[in-house]
């Protein structure tokens, strides 16, 4: 009986600690590591240039939204897939992204993180760039443009892409989504 009580108190005490871990990250207080990826160099691993050194050459854009939380139901007023093939907004799309700041160093304290992510993937006529990922809540993190990138202090970086992608009067609260009105 004593072995069987531990065993329910060690469970007890797993799930309180995993359910405090996620309260803590839906209610924004988790910290966020700063620079996470390797510095970005002028060309890949593979020799071809780098997206940011590329930008002449662009022609199309992908923009593919992912939801990690899908429970959250977000509701969005566009498609979870947009392809822009105007290759002058391309390149600004991709001009906004490289200007964008590097995320600060130590802890960050963000809004509630909701999960919502967008993948870019940029096109020349004869090759794509690997995937840059934006995470449109919470601290609002580029990934894949070399050292972490944020968008959050760059506001104007969500109306260029939303423009892009043909929405009207896009801002953060556009690719965040919103909550459906409880019935």
């Amino acid at each position: 009986m004593r072995s069987r009580s531990i065993r329910h108190r060690h469970r007890t005490g797993v799930a309180l600690v995993a359910l405090a871990a996620a309260a803590l990250l839906l209610a924004g207080g988790a910290s966020a590591a700063a620079n996470d990826r390797p510095a970005a160099s002028p060309t890949s691993s593979a020799g071809t240039p780098s997206l940011c050194a590329s930008i002449a050459n662009l022609s199309r854009l992908v923009v593919r939204r992912s939801d990690a939380f899908p429970e959250n139901r977000r509701d969005f007023a566009f498609p979870a897939s947009v392809t822009v093939d105007r290759a002058a907004t391309v390149r600004r799309v991709a001009q906004a992204l490289c200007a964008l700041p590097k995320m600060p160093r130590g802890a960050l304290h963000c809004p509630a993180d909701f999960g919502i992510t967008y993948q870019l993937t940029f096109f020349t006529k004869s090759h794509s760039f690997p995937t840059v990922g934006i995470d449109a809540t919470g601290c609002q993190k580029v990934h894949g443009l070399g050292p972490a990138r944020w968008v959050s202090r760059s506001p104007g970086f969500w109306q260029i892409l939303g423009n892009a992608m043909g929405l009207t009067n896009p801002g953060s609260s556009t690719f965040a989504g919103h909550s459906p009105p409880r019935t």
